[in-house]
């Protein structure tokens, strides 16, 4: 599959996927030794919520691309493994936001380090100009998602 660029140009969808494959592929590599301590799904949640600093229950399982239901009881176990707390809302006493603990927070940025390493790594073997273009590209894509 090609989609176009720009002025003629087209990028090769399923060699930018096989890329993406090498970034992933990386960034699990980065963090297998949490082995099973702390299942994906709560590494995302704790990674999310931690982008954001805290979030309410609606919000995170709009990030999730999950019900509010399913991501409550994830939210459960993750207060029961101690990496999040359930705090009143400073703008709403009735709204309740999830927030990392301080374990939360420090598993968080302990990810984020190794999966910037891992990144570094990749980026590192590769010419100047396509590291440059990646970059740029992520960095898009980031601000984009918004």
């Amino acid at each position: 599959v090609m989609i176009r660029a720009s002025e003629g140009r087209h990028v090769d969808v399923a060699a930018a996927e096989r890329g993406l494959a090498i970034l992933l592929e990386a960034c699990d590599r980065a963090v297998e030794e949490i082995g099973s301590a702390v299942p994906t799904a709560q590494l995302r949640a704790l990674l999310i919520i931690g982008q954001a600093g805290s979030m309410n229950l609606n919000s995170l399982a709009k990030a999730l691309a999950s019900t509010p239901s399913a991501t409550s009881r994830l939210a459960d176990r993750m207060q029961l493994a101690g990496l999040l707390t359930r705090d009143r809302a400073a703008a709403s006493r009735r709204e309740i936001v999830l927030v990392p603990t301080e374990s939360g927070q420090q598993l968080a940025e302990w990810v984020r380090v190794q999966r910037r390493t891992a990144l570094g790594q990749v980026l590192a073997d590769m010419s100047p100009q396509a590291r440059e273009a990646l970059a740029q590209g992520l960095s898009q894509l980031a601000n984009e998602a918004r």
